[in-house]
C-alpha cells in the first residue's frame, strides 16, 4: 500500500553525504508509487522534475534562527499535505521517522567550552536532538552503524526497539564509472596520488592531511594531495604556504566524477575529527581504493574488517598518522590491498540502503 510521505530537510545542496542519501531515498520511494512532498529551506541546483519540493525560504541571519523559523513555518503546509509519515533528515520535533547521518551532539557537547553551552545554538541543538532520541520520543530511528547507536543510547537511554541499523547506500552507477589518467589530466609527474574528499574541511581533518604531506616531503616520497570538496580554503592555503607545499596540494572543488578519481588514485585519507559513518569509506571500498582513516570515522571498522587500509586507533596522534601514511607507500602494500578489495564492487550489500529503507517503511507504517 502506497503512502503520503513528507520528507523534511533543512537545506539541499549537491555532493553532501546527507543530501545524497535524502535524494536516493526520495527516488526509491517515488519508484514504488508513493506520494512524496519535500519541505526544505532552500535547494541548490536543479530540482528533479519528478520531485515535488516546497521551498520555505532562508528566514534568519544564523543557522540557529533559520532552523527555528523552518520548524515554525513548516507546520501549516505540513498539516495541509496531511502525510501518513513525517520523515526527517535533520533533527527536529514532530518526526515519525528520522535518518541519522550525524553524530550524537549531546555526547560531543560534553567536551565543549562552558561559554558555548549557554548559546542559543547549543540549547536548540540539544533540544532538537532530545525531541528525536529522548526517552519520551516515539520517533523511529534509522542509524548507520552500531558505534553511532551506542553513542545515542548511552546519552539519551534511547529505547533499543526504536533503532534500526541500515546498510550502506552507494549509487548503483558507481561501478560503471571509468578509470582516468589523473597524472595526464592534471599535468602531474609520476607521483603517488592521495585523495581527500569532503566538504567540511576542519571536521574531516584536512589540516591533518596537509601535515601528513609535509612528512612525506621530508621523507622524499613524491606525492600529490588532491582535495575534492567545497569549503572555505583560505586558512588551509595559509598552512600550505607556511609549509612550502604549494606544489604538492591541489584543490579541485566539488566534482561529479569522484568515482573515476577513486578508481585511479593510490590512497584515500580521511583523518576526520568527527564522522558518524563516512560514506566516502564505502565509496573507496567499492572503487578498490585503499584508505587511511581515523578511528572517529564510524565506518573505520569496515576498513579493518575488509583489510582495506589502515586506521589510526584511539585518540588521534599526528605523528602516528604520519608514520602510517609513510608506511602505506612501502613496497607493494597499496597494490596488494587494491587486488584484495577489488571484488567488493560487486557486493550488493554496499548498494542496498535505499531499498532497505523503503522496505522498512512499507513494513513498519
Amino acid at each position: 500500500m502506497t503512502k503520503k510521505i513528507a520528507l523534511l530537510l533543512f537545506r539541499y545542496f549537491p555532493y553532501g553525504g546527507l543530501q545524497k542519501d535524502f535524494l536516493g531515498v526520495a527516488k526509491e520511494l517515488l519508484d514504488r508509487g508513493n506520494e512524496i512532498k519535500v519541505f526544505t529551506r532552500s535547494w541548490e541546483g536543479d530540482i528533479p522534475s519528478s520531485i515535488d519540493v516546497t521551498l520555505l525560504g532562508e528566514e534568519g541571519l544564523t543557522n540557529f534562527s533559520k532552523n527555528k523559523n523552518y520548524v515554525r513555518a513548516i507546520k501549516e503546509p505540513l498539516n495541509h499535505f496531511s502525510p501518513d509519515i513525517v520523515f526527517g533528515f535533520n533533527k527536529m520535533p514532530g518526526l515519525d521517522l528520522y535518518f541519522a547521518a550525524d553524530t550524537c551532539f549531546g555526547k560531543q557537547a560534553i567536551l565543549k567550552h562552558p561559554i558555548q553551552k549557554i548559546t542559543k545554538r547549543y540549547k536548540q541543538s540539544l533540544e532538537y536532538e532530545k525531541s528525536v532520541f529522548g526517552n519520551n520520543s516515539l520517533t523511529k530511528l534509522l542509524l548507520l552503524n552500531t558505534k553511532q547507536a551506542n553513542d545515542f543510547q548511552s546519552f539519551y537511554n534511547t529505547h533499543k526497539e526504536r533503532i534500526t541499523i541500515v546498510p550502506p547506500g552507494i549509487d548503483k552507477e558507481w561501478p560503471l564509472q571509468k578509470k582516468i589518467n589523473i597524472n595526464a589530466l592534471l599535468d602531474i609527474s609520476d607521483e603517488k596520488i592521495i585523495l581527500f574528499v569532503g566538504s567540511d574541511f576542519f571536521r574531516k581533518g584536512l589540516d591533518r592531511a596537509i601535515l601528513g604531506m609535509k612528512h612525506l616531503a621530508k621523507k622524499n616520497i613524491p606525492s600529490k594531495l588532491l582535495v575534492i570538496g567545497d569549503d572555505e580554503k583560505k586558512p588551509y592555503l595559509r598552512l600550505i604556504q607556511k609549509l612550502s607545499l604549494e606544489k604538492e596540494i591541489v584543490f579541485l572543488g566539488p566534482r561529479g566524477d569522484v568515482a573515476s578519481f577513486m578508481k585511479s588514485a593510490d590512497l584515500l585519507v580521511h583523518p576526520a575529527r568527527e564522522e558518524a559513518a563516512g560514506n566516502i569509506i564505502i565509496e573507496a571500498l567499492v572503487s578498490g581504493l585503499p584508505s587511511l582513516v581515523s578511528s572517529e570515522v564510524g565506518f573505520s571498522n569496515l576498513v579493518l574488517n575488509y583489510q582495506a587500509g589502515s586506521v589510526v586507533e584511539g585518540e588521534f596522534d599526528q605523528d602516528k598518522f604520519n608514520l602510517i601514511l609513510e608506511q602505506s607507500f612501502a613496497s607493494s602494500k597499496l597494490e596488494t590491498i587494491k587486488n584484495l578489495i577489488m571484488p567488493l564492487e560487486k557486493e550488493e550489500f554496499f548498494y542496498s540502503r535505499f531499498k532497505f529503507i523503503a522496505d522498512y517503511i512499507e513494513k513498519t507504517f
